[in-house]
This record gives C-alpha cells, sequence and structure tokens, in this order.
C-alpha cells in the first residue's frame, strides 16, 4: 500500500499547478497520512524517508551517488 500511495503521489505532484494549493496540500497530507488517520505521526514520516531512500539508492549500498541523483532528477524531468 506504501508503494502505490508514493507512486501515486510522484505522478500527482508533478501534474498540479502552483495555484491549486489546497489541493497541493491535501495530496501531500494525504500521502505522508500512511494509516490514514488523519494525523501525520514521526513513524509515518521515519517510513516515507525510508522509501524515498531506498528509491534513490539504485545500487542499494545505503548511500546516495551523485550518479544516483543524477538519475532520479532524470524521472523528474520526465514528468514535467
Amino acid at each position: 500500500m506504501v508503494w502505490l500511495k508514493l507512486i501515486f503521489f510522484i505522478l500527482i505532484s508533478f501534474s498540479l499547478k502552483a495555484e491549486n494549493t489546497q489541493k497541493i496540500h491535501d495530496t501531500y497530507f494525504n500521502f505522508l497520512d500512511l494509516n490514514n488517520d488523519g494525523y501525520v505521526s514521526h513513524e509515518e514520516v521515519e517510513q516515507i524517508k525510508n522509501i524515498v531512500f531506498e528509491l534513490i539508492d539504485i545500487n542499494n549500498d545505503n548511500k546516495i551517488s551523485s550518479e544516483e541523483l543524477d538519475e532520479l532528477n532524470k524521472i523528474v524531468n520526465l514528468f514535467q
């Protein structure tokens, strides 16, 4: 479920326009509220942080290299 939320978040966040701040706020909040209880806990923030790190760390060496950030940038640019 968390992975689906992450994919949804990435796709939606690139399609939102800056003038629609309430929709952006709701999207970010819903993305962070993993258990859908209406609150974002420290545990949920830690889970998201770990998931994002794992997605960027392509070679799974527990370090993020400049090359891995370049790959992330290429993916982000595809959605813009």
